[in-house]
């Protein structure tokens, strides 16, 4: 679809079509990731900093599906043709300008605060870039990329609050792990509701190139060994009056994973589109539940609920806006 073509596009389409490329259903997350990182710290926190750093790392993540929308628009023009860019509704201009946008600003921001940061969004944005263009198509490393960014936004966090020294605490960074390998849990999972159209587009995803079953049990170890480390690290990273609580948001998050692991695990063969997007819509709170508990781990049990109800309460209004525009058949369940 042409840059012309869309100008004839009534406005408020436009609108509509950029608010599906942010996907405000999967956009509070990383802010969490963040705001857990630098209350980790155990450091003075102000709230310009916090604030700095949350819109730093959430217009990062927004770069990461412009970026996405923009690099993918010749797979969706067959795979997914309700996406903005095929159906006319963006410009393929438009979205790699909302990237270069949002990764400018958010660098701006990012260095602001930290100008050490500018290493971890250089990181955030060679992952990224890997991804989209290359590493998508390449199975489980294609998973495992993906799950970087979020690890480089705890960090980020973590660097936000503090100047001297320039570099992330080294008691923290198995946390940063436990956020990498969640995440590449999640994509994967996300890789399932795609068999088909990757297939046919040449995205050699790890359910398209080795089957369910394969990735199934690669799910398991990932899941596993994020676990692990949720239960572990987390000992040495806060204070042991706050380990219950965080425990108890940790069980949340594990059901809430085993939930989603059942759905995927005893459906019918091969998985069906409409399957992986339920189990992935509950990952999609559930890992919410997993940052806010850090932020319990750090001793701020009111933030954490605090920001867990407003985060999950705009999750889902924005998955059932979602269901219907954003992803066809989500809406028949």
């Amino acid at each position: 679809m042409t840059d012309k073509n869309v100008q004839n596009r009534p406005a408020r389409s436009s609108v509509t079509a950029h608010l599906e490329t942010c996907r405000p259903d999967s956009l509070w997350y990383v802010g969490l990731v963040t705001l857990a990182g630098a209350f980790l710290t155990g450091a003075e926190v102000s709230g310009w900093r916090l604030a700095a750093a949350w819109a730093a790392v959430t217009l990062g993540w927004l770069a990461s599906l412009y970026g996405g929308d923009y690099f993918d628009r010749r797979l969706d023009a067959t795979a997914k043709p309700h996406r903005p860019i095929p159906s006319g509704r963006m410009t393929p201009r438009a979205a790699f300008t909302g990237m270069v946008t949002t990764i400018v600003i958010g660098l701006a921001l990012a260095v602001a605060v930290n100008p050490s940061n500018i290493a971890l969004v250089a990181l955030s944005l060679v992952l990224g870039v890997s991804y989209s263009r290359f590493l998508k198509a390449r199975g489980v490393w294609g998973n495992l990329v993906r799950g970087g960014p979020t690890a480089t936004a705890f960090l980020l966090g973590t660097m936000a609050v503090q100047t001297t020294p320039p570099l992330p605490p080294p008691h923290l960074l198995p946390i940063a792990l436990v956020f990498w390998l969640h995440d590449s849990a999640s994509n994967l999972v996300g890789t399932l509701c795609d068999v088909d159209s990757d297939r046919a587009g040449g995205y050699m995803t790890v359910p398209a190139r080795y089957g369910d079953a394969t990735a199934l049990r690669v799910l398991h170890v990932l899941n596993a060994a994020w676990l692990v480390g949720a239960v572990a690290f987390p000992i040495t990273a806060g204070e042991p009056e706050n380990l219950s609580a965080y425990f108890g948001f940790l069980a949340v998050s594990v059901a809430l994973t085993v939930v989603s692991t059942a759905i995927l695990v005893t459906s019918d063969r091969p998985i069906s589109r409409r399957t992986g997007l339920r189990a992935h819509e509950i990952l999609v709170v559930e890992r919410l539940v997993l940052a806010s508990g850090f932020i319990l781990l750090a001793g701020r049990p009111l933030t954490g609920f605090a920001l867990l109800a407003a985060t999950a309460g705009l999750t889902v209004l924005a998955q059932s806006w979602m269901r219907a525009r954003h992803q066809p058949g989500r809406h028949s369940w």
